[in-house]
């Protein structure tokens, strides 16, 4: 299993090793740290803007993870601008023209990854399609949606995971599109729709709507896609693609050994000590001053983040899950020794 220590190393190396690489792709670092600044891109995914991406807005969650990212860079005191961008394609855009230096969660797929000159790190939430049914609906499982009426929206990719789910799984598939979100909404909530079809991250927030005019709802517990996402950045900057990286592997690994913002700092005061201990943490929280030299960075950028931000599940509760409005399951997104596809590369 690949190294913490190795793989940032070996990053840098292949700083060096591509001569033809622009002097402008490998110098993020400094320009942030001239600036004082991160500017991070958020998909704000407005409604119907486009028929790719129907993704909830995940602007909270977002803006923990480019404050994660500023904090190793810049500190404490690391300030972050964020720049709107209505759905994936414009936020490329803005990632490949240098308005921003990163954008936290992006779909990571063949048509995102290949020849777009963007780097992913490896996901950091994982969405889906899913299913939303009134609050008295009898049903509990996808599979009982078989000959139920499904509202969607249509000539989107979530109607082609739809449809596609239904004929792989021989389930009697009885389609409601709708052109517009307000009318699909509207017809759910007055009882037309058997189920309501999204993705999950936004079949929350329409969930969370709907309960503010006291309309009872259940978002199923399935996801019939993988949708994941995963934090982007220009691929000319091996450096830069290696910081992302590693801040997002840590914010895992933290959730992993048991350290949050509450504990943080005695944990590095015990994790400090040369005898005994957890090798893991002593190198995660910079015991052994190895963890920032291969990137350039303070050797306890993990603890100034972990203080920041929190865990990677206390930022997903916060944001997402049960300390927010969305009240999102994790799911896929909970540790894999829970259930879940979340798990750190090694740190030694």
């Amino acid at each position: 299993m690949r190294a913490w220590a190795a793989g940032v190393a070996l990053a840098i190396a292949s700083v060096a090793a591509r001569g033809g690489v622009p002097v402008e792709g490998q110098a993020t670092l400094a320009r942030v740290r001239a600036a004082g600044m991160l500017r991070c891109g958020i998909d704000v995914e407005e409604a119907e803007y486009s028929t790719s991406d129907d993704h909830g807005n995940r602007a909270a969650f977002d803006a923990d993870l480019c404050r994660a990212v500023a904090v190793a860079v810049l500190g404490e005191g690391a300030r972050v601008e964020v720049v709107d961008y209505p759905d994936d394609r414009t936020s490329m855009s803005g990632l490949r023209s240098g308005a921003v230096e990163l954008v936290p969660t992006l779909t990571d797929d063949f048509t995102h990854a290949v020849g777009t000159r963007i780097e992913f790190t490896r996901p950091v939430l994982w969405d889906g399609v899913g299913f939303l049914v009134p609050g008295a609906s009898p049903v509990t499982r996808s599979r009982q949606l078989s000959g139920k009426k499904i509202c969607f929206l249509a000539e989107t990719a979530v109607e082609e995971s739809v449809r596609s789910w239904f004929t792989r799984e021989h389930l009697d598939f009885v389609p409601f599109p709708f052109q517009e979100e307000g009318e699909m909404e509207a017809a759910f909530a007055t009882g037309n729709c058997g189920a309501l079809a999204g993705d999950r991250t936004r079949l929350a927030g329409t969930e969370e709507l709907l309960a503010q005019h006291r309309q009872r709802t259940r978002l199923l517990t399935e996801s019939i896609s993988k949708d994941p996402l995963a934090a982007a950045v220009r691929e000319d900057d091996p450096q830069w693609v290696a910081i992302v990286s590693w801040v997002m592997e840590a914010l895992v690994q933290a959730e992993e050994s048991g350290v949050t913002r509450a504990n943080v700092q005695a944990m590095r005061a015990r994790a400090a000590q040369a005898n005994g201990g957890d090798p893991v943490l002593r190198f995660l929280l910079g015991g052994s001053q190895q963890i920032g030299r291969g990137l350039g960075l303070e050797d306890d950028w993990v603890v100034q983040v972990i203080a920041a931000t929190g865990n990677y599940g206390e930022i997903y509760e916060r944001d997402l899950g049960s300390g927010s409005g969305l009240k999102l399951p994790r799911g896929e997104n909970n540790l894999i020794g829970h259930g879940g596809l979340m798990v750190a590369l090694p740190p030694k």
